[in-house]
C-alpha cells in the first residue's frame, strides 16, 4: 500500500498529462494598435510594446494547464534608462476580473512541492526487505528531478524580467497569469494607460463568415 501510495503521488505531481484543450486568443487592432504575425504592437516615442499569445511547449510541459501565457517583447526607444515593473502588466477577462502575472517562484513551488524531496530522502532510508523497490523508486525519481532541472533552467532562461533597460535594449519573454477560463471569448491585456483587446481565434473566425 506505501509503495502504490507513493507512486500515485510521484506520478500525479511529476507527470501530469496534458489534458487540456489550449485556447488561443488573438489581438484585435485599433488607432493605437497594429498586428504583426499574431503580436499586438503598440508603438510610442518612448517604448515599443508587442505581445503575442503564445503557448509554452518547453519543460515543464503541464504548465498550460494552470496558467495562461503570453509572450512579450519591450523595446527602449530613448537614450535614457526605463523601468518597467511587474504591475505595469495586467489581464482583464470578459467581465473585467483583474489578473496579476504569476512570478516564477511561485510557479516553481506549485509545480515542484518540496515533499518531492522528501519523497527521495524517505525512499533511500528504506528497510532492507524494500531496499530493490526502493532503489527502483529513486531511479524515477532521480529522473524526474533532472526534468525538474530542465524546467526550472526554461522558467529562469525564457521567462520576462522586470526591471530596467537600457537605451536601445529591450527585454522579451513570457509572461503567465492564472488560467483563464474557456467560457471567456474575450479578454484584454493592460499595459500602463493602452488596452489591447484579445478575441478567441475560433470566435473570430465565426465573426468574420
Amino acid at each position: 500500500m506505501r509503495k502504490l501510495i507513493l507512486t500515485l503521488l510521484s506520478a500525479g505531481v511529476l507527470c501530469c498529462v496534458f489534458s487540456s484543450c489550449t485556447i488561443k486568443y488573438l489581438p484585435v487592432a485599433s488607432s493605437d494598435i497594429s498586428i504583426t504575425d499574431d503580436f499586438a504592437v503598440i508603438k510610442a516615442k518612448d517604448i515599443t510594446f508587442a505581445i503575442e499569445n503564445q503557448y509554452w511547449i518547453k519543460e515543464p510541459q503541464n504548465l498550460t494547464d494552470y496558467f495562461t501565457t503570453f509572450y512579450v517583447s519591450i523595446k527602449n526607444n530613448t537614450d535614457h534608462y526605463i523601468d518597467v515593473d511587474i504591475d505595469d502588466i495586467i489581464m482583464l477577462d470578459e467581465q473585467d476580473n483583474q489578473y496579476n502575472i504569476v512570478g516564477i517562484d511561485y510557479i516553481e513551488t506549485m509545480l515542484l512541492p518540496k515533499q518531492i524531496e522528501y519523497l527521495v530522502i524517505n525512499t533511500i532510508e528504506e528497510s532492507d526487505d524494500q531496499k530493490l523497490d526502493a532503489q527502483q523508486f529513486l531511479e524515477n525519481q532521480k529522473d524526474a528531478l533532472e526534468k525538474w532541472r530542465e524546467a526550472k533552467t526554461n522558467l529562469i532562461t525564457y521567462s520576462l524580467s522586470f526591471g530596467t533597460i537600457y537605451p536601445g535594449a529591450k527585454r522579451s519573454g513570457f509572461i503567465f497569469f492564472p488560467r483563464l477560463l474557456s467560457k471567456n471569448n474575450k479578454c484584454k491585456i493592460l499595459f500602463r494607460d493602452k488596452t489591447i483587446e484579445f478575441i478567441r481565434s475560433d470566435v473570430k473566425k465565426k465573426e468574420e463568415k
